[in-house]
């Protein structure tokens, strides 16, 4: 594998899956709680799909989260999403009765956004039916990914195949540290990484699955970079969401 160049690194960082856990722990110790972290990273994440949309003449958006952060970090962009007058429905890959995130899910419903938890894969593929005009935001698997996803989350990620998709942090099926793509992976067209740049998204093998790469501050605190013994990103800083160029 060629390493990105030291000057792209410096800019936007390049963490593995245990940094992404070890930092947000150390934001955690700064006084920065991970809900605070996911309501800036949900706003971040809406930009990112609301100029998706208007470049992609996209009508209509389906969000899908998983039962981690980023699809936390989705269902908070959809609440952004709806507030700019797009047209937002969501759906939650969790089991109702262990669904932990009801203080994101009931304002959406609140708001009259549709709102689906379930662990079956089927009202959501036929919702994913209609593409043409559908934005879909991919929340369903995070950095934690060491496996290919499991047979629900297959056939999801599968039947996003034909939609215009932003992934959330990472698309879903991509280990995020290596930079493999498990089978099968979400192929986006574009992907919002949050906080910093994942060291598997600079990877050959991760560039036809991420699609074109924004990497999105999220209020990482100073000293929490300090604390997991790295330098914050110089250019991931006061509230930008920047395109990355991963070419080497």
């Amino acid at each position: 594998m060629i390493a990105p160049p030291a000057a792209l690194v410096a800019r936007f960082g390049s963490l593995t899956a245990a940094d992404v856990t070890a930092l947000d722990a150390a934001a955690a110790v700064s006084g920065v709680e991970v809900a605070q972290l996911m309501e800036t990273a949900g706003w971040q994440v809406a930009r990112c799909v609301h100029a998706a949309v208007q470049e992609w003449n996209g009508r209509r958006i389906v969000v899908v989260a998983g039962s981690g952060n980023n699809g936390g970090d989705a269902l908070v962009a959809a609440r952004h999403l709806l507030a700019w007058g797009l047209s937002v429905e969501t759906y939650v890959v969790a089991h109702p009765e262990r669904w932990r995130l009801a203080r994101l899910t009931e304002p959406l419903r609140r708001l009259g956004i549709q709102v689906t938890i379930d662990t079956a894969a089927a009202a959501l593929l036929e919702r994913l039916g209609s593409t043409s005009d559908t934005v879909v935001v991919d929340g369903l698997l995070g950095t934690g990914m060491t496996a290919a996803p499991r047979p629900t989350h297959s056939q999801i990620i599968l039947a996003m195949g034909t939609a215009s998709v932003v992934s959330v942090d990472i698309p879903s099926g991509l280990d995020a540290t290596s930079g493999k793509p498990f089978v099968p992976t979400v192929r986006a067209r574009r992907t919002c990484t949050l906080a910093a740049m994942k060291a598997g998204l600079w990877t050959p093998a991760a560039r036809e699955y991420a699609g074109d790469i924004w990497v999105a501050d999220i209020g990482i605190p100073q000293v929490a970079w300090r604390l997991i013994g790295q330098p914050a990103p110089t250019g991931v800083t006061v509230g930008e969401l920047l395109p990355v160029s991963t070419h080497t």
